[in-house]
């Protein structure tokens, strides 16, 4: 795009209070770079969401599995209402819920609540409400709540934790402690937490990174992978063959291609492009291309094309 170009009516559109964010955590000077950067990471939002949607629907269908098959339900109820929780003492001394607990329960009230519209609003009897459909409703923060320590019990193995704990995590996280499963479930119920605060960041157009804790593109790309990282971690300890899918489905390439130093120049117009003199240059510069996961600008004869990465090897 040329220097030329006139981006008045876009930083008006976009406002400079939300453009701020990007000039001051990205050293970024010009209004072409702060409008490219905006439109980096409208594309890293983009390239994140499926992997969010693949660890909530996994965590979802894991543990509501587990939940179902292994918790004793009276008649005409279903399992979140009879799993079996610790009480603490509030301040007059009587027996309450945790307030994970209450969170808990609230959540899957209101998922009841609305499936039973969405059958109404198909003309259908809400009695019949199923519990696919009312796990369909839950909100991402459920799936957190079920693993705090009011629904651990060491010494009673009526509670879902620990006994089902490596039925639900394939792979649990390496601790270095005493009473292991208690500490591994507190640390995927820790990553979860952070997995969910990313996505609702995200989820209201702001910057993916957190502005104050950056001030170059390379400090964000590096809290990126970090986050990346720990999102597959979590996939794993769901299950290595699913983590395995994920590369394999080419949703980790595409995050990681995004989250290059090449691209993010590209978004602010300072790529570089490779003059193509030959097909050795062109072979050359293809098996970059798939070597570092990066697109590749060249042009042969002042005819412009792009290169993408083509990644067929699997995770072992």
């Amino acid at each position: 795009m040329p220097n030329s170009y006139d981006y008045s009516e876009p930083k008006k559109l976009i406002s400079d209070a939300r453009l701020s964010s990007y000039k001051n955590s990205l050293a970024l000077k010009t209004d072409a770079e702060i409008l490219g950067a905006y439109s980096w990471n409208l594309t890293l939002v983009g390239a994140f969401f499926p992997l969010l949607q693949l660890i909530e629907v996994a965590l979802r269908n894991s543990l509501n599995e587990i939940a179902k098959s292994t918790i004793a339900v009276e008649e005409g109820k279903f399992w979140f209402q009879s799993i079996k929780h610790t009480q603490e003492t509030n301040d007059s001394g009587q027996l309450v819920n945790p307030e994970q607990v209450k969170k808990f329960k609230e959540k899957f009230k209101s998922a009841k609540n609305g499936a039973k519209k969405s059958i109404v609003d198909k003309g259908n009897n809400p009695d019949a409400v199923t519990l696919d459909q009312i796990v369909s409703q839950t909100d991402f923060s459920v799936w957190e709540y079920i693993l705090d320590k009011s629904f651990y019990n060491g010494s009673d193995n009526s509670f879902i934790w620990p006994t089902q704990l490596p039925k639900a995590f394939k792979k649990l996280p390496r601790v270095n402690t005493k009473n292991p499963m208690f500490h591994q479930r507190d640390a995927i119920r820790r990553r979860i937490e952070e997995v969910r605060a990313f996505r609702n960041r995200i989820s209201h157009n702001e910057p993916a990174w957190r502005v104050s804790d950056v001030s170059k593109p390379e400090e964000v790309i590096a809290y990126l992978i970090m986050k990346l990282d720990n999102m597959l971690e979590l996939i794993y300890w769901i299950s290595p063959k699913f983590r395995a899918y994920v590369h394999d489905v080419g949703i980790e390439d595409r995050i990681r291609q995004v989250l290059g130093m090449s691209e993010f120049n590209r978004y602010i117009h300072t790529f570089e492009t490779y003059n193509i003199e030959g097909i050795s240059d062109f072979v050359s510069l293809l098996e970059q291309t798939n070597s570092n996961n990066t697109r590749s600008y060249f042009q042969i004869e002042g005819r412009q094309g792009i290169l993408s990465p083509c990644r067929t090897k699997l995770l072992q």
